[in-house]
């Protein structure tokens, strides 16, 4: 099979899953370069990278200690922008049992639809534009979710916030959240390795949250307390 697509790919790694609710499961980590969003909180380097075909990506990938990681943890960047590669390159790592789990800005539906059969876990963030500064994208994220969900795969969102987090997006996530039946994870927004909410305004976020949505939970960015990738 001749293979089309290539996709720039920042690193390739073996490490701990440091957010959500797979917290400290061992992943290795696909980073893809480029991203369809500038978040103000975005603090990774993707812009770099190495050119890769899907065979290409699978020979490195099989360089790892495979049998013994969770599952391989798409990142980025939005992986979702190289959709039509990971056509090309999924079908050939879903051969082994390894897991795939996307982590994903939860933006790009019709690039998810080429693609979801391959995937298990679904990591989504819900942007909010009081931390994110890129306006209202709830309706984009309801037909994502919507896809995930007749899908029949495992799917979850985690929302960093700070201290100006509006009632409104509040509602607006806890809607989204009981009418697909997700989990919420509530991640403070950090400035390097430190928190940047005031204690008292995370209780008061977490409270909001759980007063409207039981399936709602409060997790940092642990790898970044251990200072590890």
């Amino acid at each position: 099979m001749i293979e089309k697509y290539i996709a720039k790919i920042n690193e390739i790694f073996d490490s701990i899953q440091g957010e959500g609710p797979y917290i400290g499961y061992r992943q290795l980590f696909v980073r893809f370069c480029g991203c369809n969003l500038l978040c103000d909180y975005c603090d990774t380097e993707f812009d770099n990278g190495q050119n890769y075909t899907a065979g290409e990506l699978l020979d490195k990938v099989k360089t790892f200690d495979i049998e013994h990681i969770h599952s391989i943890s798409l990142t980025g960047g939005e992986p979702l922008l190289q959709y039509e590669f990971l056509r090309e390159f999924l079908p050939k790592i879903k051969n082994s049992d390894i897991k795939i789990y996307l982590e994903t800005n939860g933006t790009l539906t019709r690039a998810l639809n080429g693609i979801v059969e391959y995937l298990d876990i679904v990591s989504m963030d819900f942007k909010l534009d009081s931390s994110a500064k890129i306006g209202d994208l709830s309706a984009a994220h309801a037909d994502f979710l919507k896809t995930v969900k007749e899908a029949g795969k495992e799917v979850f969102a985690k929302i960093v916030f700070d201290e100006k987090i509006r009632d409104f997006e509040i509602n607006e996530c806890v809607e989204l959240a009981k009418k697909y039946d997700i989990p919420l994870i509530l991640q403070p927004k950090m400035e390097g390795n430190k928190i940047s909410v005031p204690h008292d305004k995370i209780l008061e976020v977490f409270r909001l949250f759980t007063e409207k949505y039981n399936n709602v939970r409060l997790i940092g960015q642990v790898h970044k307390f251990f200072d590890i990738k």
